[in-house]
């Protein structure tokens, strides 16, 4: 396996900065050593306290709610209605739409309540509750929806656990708190569930700028904030850290924090970045910046010199090297070099590429040459049977009729005798020229078989400014007649047309069948390699055909013959341009 090379600057390069790279890496080792010994724990303080100051922020926001959900229960108003109900002085609908008045007055604009559900004790509680939901906090009817179908059991099981206390509920990560709603004998009649708005109440930690990853638990409940995925994994570490309250994992500093609430408690963790932890470096910065700007001045007087007398010399011997490999011959490179060897090195250059080009320019004269020389050799094979049968059908109608249909034959002999003589030597032509030859020749075939032949011309107006190879058509239809349409004694030849924006397709269709042999000998009359002298003058035409299109064009260019539903189809492919 052959060694990779390296340019010749990144070597001077990288042997710089080599020199100065092991006493520098060194210093920094240093000053890091001594920067984590003597800062790593001023800096965990100053996060733990920034920590407490936001799990103080989180404890109030949930205390609002506390408060809120103590108030309700208190004023008494739901009991009231409730009591309505019961006596019979108020019905169920007006009870619901009284519950809802009151439970949108108080929470409707709520920041800390997302969306509040209440239910009673007796019956089905979906059936004789209420609900309300804060736009301003993110509620929604389908939260609502989301707890009576997934959470309901679990909060009424642990509603009747609380008996005047409030309660917290952590499910598939939505925090809920419930409250039982006691009558004056301390009986629970109802219970009111708020589904805490996590965004407004948590953001002072999950929006802190400098961490990386934060979680919080209510009591002991599942913990919040945090990827479901990562759970186990900061119960693992808030547990390993017992009362510690920081303590620095692979590098990063995680710092710790918990806060008594209105019935509940606070616990909270926050990872954070390593970006923000890099300690200052008191009484080095300047010995730092001292041999940072040392070494810039030096690598800059170096790379200077080495890239006017190396660098760029190369560069633009490579870059001229490059224009020469892809296709740019006589490209010469003006620009001015500063010392002998890269000056020899480029009027070498100069004059390579001058004689590449004389050779090429030879060379390319030679192969045009050739090209149309094989070109008019192939267009040269036309049928001579078929100028043969023209005359014997003019002698003919000359002697039954009169000279109006002798005129018509005439005329239509001149045209197809001038496309095969191109006396203006155009190797290609309009799609309409070549289909005004197209038409003689099939007012020709026409005459000559009359009613046995039938032609359907379906080539769009649009193609007809699309250049072709003259005389390109009238070889494949006069195939498609002379083994289709004879043998058979009469049939229909299809001539249509079509593009696909890169390609213009001709295919020419016809009744006839093919044979086994048929089928051989159209493989080996389209191969390019096979050498056509040996067939009979009347196999050449398709031959000819394909290799015309494959000279002038390349592949995938060329004359295919296959048979589809009964008949048989020769396609034409042209590139697709527009004059």
């Amino acid at each position: 396996m052959q060694k990779k090379q390296y340019s010749m600057k990144w070597k001077v390069i990288g042997v710089l900065l080599l020199c100065w790279l092991i006493p520098f890496s060194f210093l920094i080792a240093v000053m890091g050593i001594y920067m984590a010994t003597n800062h790593s724990d001023m800096t965990a303080m100053s996060y733990q306290s920034q920590l407490d100051f936001n799990n103080r922020i989180c404890v109030e926001r949930l205390n609002r709610a506390v408060a809120d959900s103590r108030q309700v229960s208190y004023d008494g108003d739901i009991l009231s209605i409730r009591k309505q109900y019961q006596q019979g002085i108020i019905g169920y609908d007006t009870a619901q739409k009284r519950y809802t008045e009151y439970l949108a007055s108080k929470f409707q604009h709520s920041d800390t309540v997302s969306s509040v559900i209440l239910w009673f004790e007796e019956g089905d509680p979906a059936s004789f509750g209420s609900s309300t939901y804060s736009e301003r906090s993110n509620g929604s009817y389908q939260q609502i929806r989301n707890y009576w179908n997934r959470d309901h059991e679990a909060v009424a099981g642990l509603a009747e656990t609380l008996d005047t206390s409030v309660g917290f509920l952590v499910r598939d990560n939505t925090l809920y708190l419930i409250r039982n709603l006691m009558d004056n004998h301390y009986e629970a009649q109802g219970v009111l569930v708020f589904c805490i708005n996590q965004p407004y109440c948590f953001n002072s930690i999950s929006q802190y700028p400098m961490q990386d990853g934060a979680c919080v638990w209510v009591n002991e409940e599942e913990p919040l904030l945090c990827p479901s995925q990562e759970r186990e994994e900061w119960e693992k570490r808030y547990d390993d850290m017992g009362e510690t309250s920081y303590q620095w994992i692979g590098g990063q500093l995680c710092v710790t924090d918990t806060r008594a609430g209105d019935s509940y408690r606070l616990y909270s963790a926050m990872m954070i970045k390593k970006n923000v932890t890099m300690f200052p470096f008191n009484g080095y910065p300047y010995v730092v910046c001292g041999l940072v700007i040392s070494l810039i001045l030096m690598l800059y007087a170096v790379l200077w010199v080495f890239r006017r007398e190396v660098t760029r010399p190369v560069e633009t011997l490579s870059d001229g090297m490059r224009h020469i490999e892809q296709g740019e011959l006589g490209y010469r490179i003006e620009e001015k070099m500063y010392n002998s060897e890269f000056l020899y090195l480029t009027d070498a250059v100069n004059r390579m590429s001058d004689h590449l080009k004389q050779q090429f320019h030879k060379i390319y004269q030679e192969e045009i040459a050739l090209r149309e020389a094989r070109i008019m050799a192939l267009q040269s094979h036309i049928n001579p049977h078929f100028l043969n049968n023209t005359m014997e059908i003019i002698n003919w109608e000359a002697r039954l009729e009169g000279n109006v249909k002798v005129s018509r034959m005439i005329e239509a002999l001149s045209t197809v005798m001038d496309a095969a003589m191109d006396r203006r030597k155009r190797p290609e032509v309009r799609l309409a020229e070549e289909m005004g030859y197209v038409n003689a020749y099939l007012y020709i075939m026409k005459e000559r078989l009359g009613k046995r032949l039938t032609v359907e011309l379906k080539v769009p107006e649009e193609l007809m400014d699309c250049p072709v190879p003259r005389l390109i058509l009238q070889p494949v239809i006069e195939n498609a007649i002379e083994h289709g349409i004879v043998p058979n004694g009469s049939g229909t030849v299809t001539i249509r047309g079509y593009h696909d924006g890169q390609y213009l397709f001709l295919e020419t269709l016809n009744d006839g069948g093919l044979t086994d042999e048929d089928r051989q000998r159209i493989a080996r009359l389209l191969d390019l390699n096979y050498n056509t002298s040996q067939e009979p003058a009347g196999n050449m035409g398709i031959a000819n055909v394909n290799q015309r299109l494959h000279i002038l064009f390349g592949s995938p260019c060329g004359l295919t013959m296959e048979e589809e539903e009964g008949k048989v189809t020769a396609r034409l492919t042209i590139p697709w341009r527009m004059e």
